[in-house]
């Protein structure tokens, strides 16, 4: 019966007056006579009762022992629980102050090191420039003595980009030595610089023809410092605008070539905007006159004449409006 009474005790929801009208209905079938009649007997009833509140006690009783165990099994638990909680708590304070400790060390050792970082730069810039001073003054030493320069770095295509460097250098002091000493020595200079100028001009124009920006960029950046700089410019242009034009109609050309080389002057120059307005400029003056001209040549035409001049008028205007978006 123990067993009975637990499944009907865990039932949810419980209803004990359910439960009290089932154990009185198996009592009263179990004195059923033969033939179907009920028979019903008090006494057995009362017992049957009695039996039943004993057996609830003791299932009180060892449902009472679980719970004790249990409450005792948790109480325990939460003591362990809470202590390591204290004891992860007290390390975590722990390692706070380790790492407070921590950073005003790596404060204190940055700070030294931008100290000694100042004093090697105070240090290594002079020694620098000395070093540099006296790669120049050995350069130069060469363009003094008669004879063509041997300086590899003078006489090795692979060292062009030095090459501008050291004489772009030179040239610069060659302009504030007085003549009739260095006379000889400043014309030398002005002709290797002329050489490497136009060398890097062409190099450029090699660079372009491969399409390889990057080399184009290097070139235009090292030719900024020359005289020669505008000739860099116009090579760009000329070599951009050399085969654009192949179709009758120029006006139709501009635009796609403007678009196609307006992103290859922002990634070779770092003046590009003053690039596009020589390029456009360039189109304007060279292309498109020479165009008109040979549109207006017949003027025996009189109404002729007049139509080629308002067309070329008016699509003069609308290409001047389209080209305002690469400002």
């Amino acid at each position: 019966m123990m067993q009975q009474y637990m499944k009907e005790l865990e039932q949810d929801p419980f209803d004990p007056e359910e439960f009290v009208e089932r154990l009185a209905w198996r009592t009263v079938n179990d004195n059923t006579k033969d033939g179907g009649k009920t028979f019903f007997d008090p006494v057995i009833v009362h017992e049957t009762f009695l039996q039943a509140i004993k057996d609830l006690q003791i299932l009180q009783e060892r449902q009472q022992k679980k719970c004790d165990k249990l409450e005792a099994t948790l109480k325990e638990e939460e003591a362990r629980h809470t202590f390591e909680i204290l004891e992860l708590q007290e390390r975590n304070r722990h390692s706070i102050d380790l790492f407070h400790q921590l950073d005003e060390r790596i404060n204190l050792v940055a700070t030294k090191v931008l100290h000694l970082g100042d004093q090697l730069e105070s240090v290594n810039t002079p020694r620098a420039r000395a070093v540099e001073a006296q790669k120049l003054m050995r350069h130069f030493s060469e363009f003094l003595s008669p004879g063509p320069l041997t300086d590899p770095i003078f006489t090795d295509k692979s060292s062009l980009n030095d090459a501008a460097d050291v004489i772009q250098k030179l040239h610069l002091i060659a302009q504030e030595l007085p003549s009739e000493k260095f006379e000889h020595a400043k014309k030398k200079i002005g002709v290797k610089y002329d050489e490497i100028e136009r060398n890097l001009i062409e190099e450029f124009v090699r660079a372009h023809n491969r399409e390889d920006a990057p080399h184009m960029r290097e070139l235009a950046s090292t030719l900024a410092h020359f005289k020669g700089y505008s000739q860099c410019i116009d090579a760009f242009i000329e070599q951009s605008q050399m085969g654009s034009f192949g179709g009758k109609d120029v006006f139709q050309d501009v635009i796609p070539m403007c678009t196609k080389y307006h992103k290859l002057m922002q990634q070779v120059f770092s003046n590009p905007e003053q690039v596009m307005a020589k390029f456009v400029l360039n189109i304007y003056h060279l292309r498109l006159q020479k165009y008109a001209v040979a549109k207006l040549a017949d003027k025996n035409d009189s109404e002729k004449y007049l139509r080629n001049l308002y067309d070329l008028y008016t699509r003069t205007v609308k290409l001047s409006n389209d080209l305002k978006v690469f400002n």
